[in-house]
């Protein structure tokens, strides 16, 4: 779902958004049969430095080519921001603990992304300022939240 208002963007990233994706991905790449992208929220860096070094590409390559088609299909591409700000907010299935540093990966993977799709002009501190909201429970959608103000 995305919601424009006044130089802001809400992107949720959910089950639907994957869903979408996914009837995409199966058009475009008919003889695949593995969703590129399982659950919205990806896995968290300890996960992810645990993969070996090919997984740890291939998973980088699936979430850029992700990233380019949300920008593509919400029509925020080609925007090219160089003062912005993304605010996360990650809703989970449970009340476990979680590091927030754990979860650096999520803007990595989609920024990158996002930059390639030219959104942003860069990712790096200069033109783009990350935030986060404390973690949020929602047992029956869990999520994320990309808040985009520029």
């Amino acid at each position: 779902m995305l919601i424009i208002i006044n130089n802001q963007v809400l992107i949720t990233l959910d089950k639907n958004t994957l869903d979408e994706y996914n009837k995409y991905y199966f058009a475009k790449y008919p003889k695949r049969r593995t969703p590129p992208i399982i659950k919205p929220i990806p896995p968290s860096l300890n996960a992810y430095i645990a993969m070996i070094r090919m997984a740890q590409s291939n998973l980088k390559k699936k979430y850029k080519e992700f990233s380019i088609w949300l920008a593509e299909h919400y029509k925020i591409n080609n925007l090219n921001l160089d003062n912005s700000v993304i605010t996360y907010t990650f809703y989970f299935k449970d009340h476990r603990r979680r590091d927030f540093d754990n979860l650096m990966l999520t803007p990595k993977l989609v920024n990158d992304g996002f930059v390639s799709a030219n959104v942003f002009i860069d990712d790096c501190g200069e033109y783009l300022k990350l935030e986060f909201n404390p973690f949020q429970y929602d047992k029956l959608n869990p999520r994320v939240e990309m808040l985009l103000e520029w």
